[in-house]
């Protein structure tokens, strides 16, 4: 009785998992732009870990998301290769 039932449990939620999966468009996370939310991490890891020196960034000049938009380029403080990009405006 408990082994039909346990059956039926496990097939009801991967028939749940799959259409919950199946409900968002695989574009949808390309869909939304990711602005960072200092400067430090408009330039570095987690989600711009390949930027450069010279490459464009955009943060947010506050700690709200509805902040306006800071927009520079990755550059190293005061020309010191050994500390960690920074983006400035």
């Amino acid at each position: 009785m408990f082994f039909k039932t346990a059956i039926f449990s496990v097939f009801a939620l991967l028939a749940a998992n799959g259409a919950m999966g199946a409900a968002l468009p695989e574009e949808a996370g390309d869909m939304q732009i990711l602005i960072a939310t200092d400067a430090y991490y408009a330039c570095n890891c987690p989600n711009n870990c390949n930027h450069n020196q010279g490459s464009s960034c955009k943060f947010y000049s506050g700690p709200s998301d509805t902040d306006t938009i800071t927009e520079g380029t990755c550059e190293y403080p005061n020309g010191n290769h050994l500390a960690s990009l920074t983006c400035t405006a």
